[in-house]
């Protein structure tokens, strides 16, 4: 995603009434809602989009390292889609990603299921996101800005250290 499809993305979002977490949370941090302008204004790479109205969402103190004190998410048990924003350098768009964990593994006496409200949720995002086009390999959805991007010479590549590199399909 395009710094411009980005703002389109949250302001899709904006009527699902998220919220925006970063990965570590400061302690005493209110959330914020997920807005267009939000997008504009936030700098991190990764951040949690929190449902708090299906349920709360579960933080535990981080006891070691340098972020001792701080807060992180328990995404096991809490409604939450981590979101890694796509990251320019240079003149290459590393691609982003969104992930839920809505299948529990292990065992289901301690971790209980998401809300099938909140798996609607996440199949509205997933049908918006699939409106943008394919990528030649499959498997990443391209942006009408990050496809703008590309046909101005703007590499797209995969997250990682050795990303594949993509084009628009369609």
């Amino acid at each position: 995603m395009s710094p411009e499809d980005e703002v389109a993305f949250f302001r899709a979002l904006e009527p699902m009434g998220l919220t925006l977490l970063p990965e570590i949370v400061p302690a005493g941090l209110q959330p914020a809602p997920v807005t267009g302008d939000l997008a504009k204004a936030i700098e991190g790479t990764s951040y949690y989009l929190a449902a708090e109205r299906l349920a709360p969402v579960e933080v535990r103190e981080i006891e070691r390292g340098p972020n001792r004190g701080s807060l992180e998410v328990d995404e096991i048990r809490s409604p939450v889609i981590h979101y890694e924003r796509s990251v320019r350098e240079g003149q290459e768009l590393r691609s982003g990603r969104l992930w839920a964990e809505l299948v529990v593994s292990g065992d289901t006496r301690e971790n209980v299921g998401k809300s099938e409200a909140f798996r609607q949720l996440f199949e509205r995002i997933r049908t918006y996101l699939k409106r943008f086009r394919r990528s030649q390999p499959i498997g990443v959805f391209i942006g009408p800005g990050a496809a703008r991007l590309f046909q101005m010479g703007v590499k797209l590549r995969g997250a990682g250290r050795k990303g594949e590199m993509y084009r628009p399909f369609r």
